[in-house]
């Protein structure tokens, strides 16, 4: 197989250093391509490997390379991320205790986008003019929707048709006098990929032929790895969500932080944020609820909303689920929880006997705690 020769797809008369270019400008602008002896462009990207290891040397180095090659964030990418992450904090700021701000860390690899266009087959989202990577608000309402649209049909607590068309808007509209507006609106998300890059992924399909409609599938087949782009795993995403209680009935005006936080929750669990969730990526863990300064309160103390009432439980069960770190008391019917950390927080602030049995669910003790919007805050005795 003849070795490809790497080309640039800019003009001649364009400075071809574009190491302080945007990863998604280099992507989608800029991109260093390969081409056969005989012209074929990006050919050899869909074909095997050579065999030779001087050739394969080569070939990893020009075509698998183009992508490695602009994962790394220049220094203006940088400080463009950093500005708009922080306009976002100081934003979120302004709508004092109608905002809601939720930062995460990724715990597998995050990609999105992979059905745009793009000559490799594989795109990837990046926001225009900035060429950064992000996760669109209208994304996050989908997914955020789905999930609670999940937990109604489980018969979760609060979660009800119409507490959700009131949070979102409904989702059928029959005559024009029913649409209206949602009462929550979703912003943009920009991950802050660790170590300052984004990560080349592989996925390696082994029935090319077969989805391509040319034969049976069969094990006998050589599966080509093909490339693409994510943001890696231990990357900072910031979820950021504004209420207008003006929108929403009296019963959901105090609780729709606490359906918001229940949702992220089991979104990152076991939803998925962005494409291939459902081989593991897009999960994440929440670093704890914030709102309005954006601010963490201190262990073992859980943020809520300033406005919420506070209630006392006098003989409340914890229970402790070690897949999350999530503790729960439960009283006369109803539950609370701290998610991690401030559930592991929480528990540290008992004596190590009691924190053994809870962690094992074998704590028939009851405990005073003080409870903000089905979010545990405290823990008295």
């Amino acid at each position: 197989m003849p070795l490809p020769q790497r080309i640039a797809a800019i003009p001649d008369f364009f400075p071809k250093d574009l190491k302080d270019a945007a990863p998604g400008h280099r992507f989608n602008l800029y991109l260093e391509h390969w081409q056969g002896a005989n012209g074929n462009t990006f050919e050899p990207y869909k074909k095997s490997r050579p065999q030779g290891k001087d050739e394969r040397a080569i070939f990893d180095r020009e075509c698998a390379g183009v992508l490695k090659d602009l994962c790394p964030f220049s220094p203006s990418s940088v400080n463009v991320l950093k500005g708009i992450r922080d306009r976002q904090l100081a934003l979120i700021k302004h709508y004092g205790s109608n905002g809601y701000r939720l930062p995460t860390t990724s715990t597998a690899p995050f990609a999105t986008g992979l059905g745009n266009e793009h000559p490799i087959e594989n795109g990837f989202a990046f926001l225009t003019p900035y060429g950064l990577p992000y996760l669109a608000g209208s994304g996050v309402k989908g997914i955020v929707r789905r999930t609670m649209q999940e937990l109604a049909d489980d018969g979760e607590e609060g979660f009800t048709a119409d507490a959700i068309d009131a949070l979102f808007g409904p989702e059928e509209v029959n005559q024009p006098e029913d649409a209206k507006r949602g009462a929550l609106d979703f912003w943009d998300v920009f991950p802050s990929p660790a170590s300052g890059k984004l990560a080349v992924e592989i996925m390696t399909p082994h029935y090319g032929k077969y989805y391509q409609g040319d034969e049976a599938p069969h094990d006998s087949g050589a599966p080509v790895p093909v490339s693409f782009l994510a943001v890696p795993a231990k990357s900072q995403f910031d979820f950021h969500v504004v209420c207008h209680p003006s929108r929403l009935p009296e019963a959901l005006v105090n609780q729709w932080r606490s359906l918001l936080d229940r949702a992220f929750h089991h979104a990152f669990e076991w939803v998925g944020f962005g494409a291939k969730t459902s081989v593991g990526y897009g999960a994440m863990v929440a670093a704890s609820v914030q709102s309005v300064a954006g601010t963490s309160a201190a262990a073992p103390t859980a943020t809520v909303a300033p406005t919420a009432p506070v209630e006392n439980w006098p003989a409340a069960r914890l229970k402790f689920n070690r897949g999350n770190n999530t503790l729960t008391a439960e009283a006369n019917g109803k539950s609370a929880n701290a998610y991690a950390p401030n559930g592991e927080a929480l528990l540290q602030s008992l004596p190590v006997s009691l924190q053994n049995k809870i962690r094992q669910n074998q704590c028939f003790e009851k405990f005073e705690v003080q409870v903000a919007s089905n979010v545990l805050i405290a823990i008295k005795s």
